[in-house]
């Protein structure tokens, strides 16, 4: 899989990835928002990521690497996570390359490859209510119906697709 953006290249992941994605959910500044806020080992990381590959050779439907289309270098990834009968999407990026709109761009890049390729519906996004970037891009994708739930103390929102593919 490949997406180009004006500023990033969004594709399968690689064992070239690992030790950028390690140093990327190694940053407590990028974990504190996960279900598990701990930073995650090399191991972790490793795993992660062979388990993506895996997944991605069975469905097609997981998380992309993405890049820098200037340098090649991973920033992060977005994409989607089969939970049951509902898809999870989803993105993570390390803690320099937030605040560039790299989020906003590759999601709507990602979101629309999601829709029109892979057809995904039972589409969700979760976030924790503090992660105020990511719920701005949840809504910028255009999900509205969203419920409130809680995660390790703290308050989250998890939203619905009701888009062309059906929805929830």
């Amino acid at each position: 899989m490949k997406i180009e953006t004006d500023r990033l290249i969004i594709r399968s992941f690689d064992q070239s990835d690992i030790e950028d994605y390690a140093a990327i959910v190694s940053d407590p500044q990028v974990t504190r928002y996960l279900n598990s806020s701990d930073p995650h080992s090399s191991e972790e990381a490793s795993e992660y990521v062979n388990w993506v590959i895996e997944e991605e050779s069975k469905t097609g439907i997981v998380r992309y690497a993405v890049t820098l289309k200037e340098s090649g270098k991973l920033i992060g990834f977005c994409g989607f996570k089969r939970i049951g009968d509902n898809v999870d999407f989803g993105w993570r990026y390390g803690y320099a390359y937030w605040g560039n709109g790299y989020g906003s761009e590759a999601a709507k890049a990602v979101f629309d490859y999601g829709n029109k390729v892979l057809k995904l519906e039972n589409v969700f996004c979760v976030a924790m209510v503090e992660n105020v970037a990511s719920v701005k891009i949840i809504q910028k994708l255009g999900f509205k119906d969203h419920v409130y739930g809680e995660a390790r103390g703290k308050r989250t929102v998890k939203y619905f697709n009701h888009g062309e593919n059906g929805g929830t």
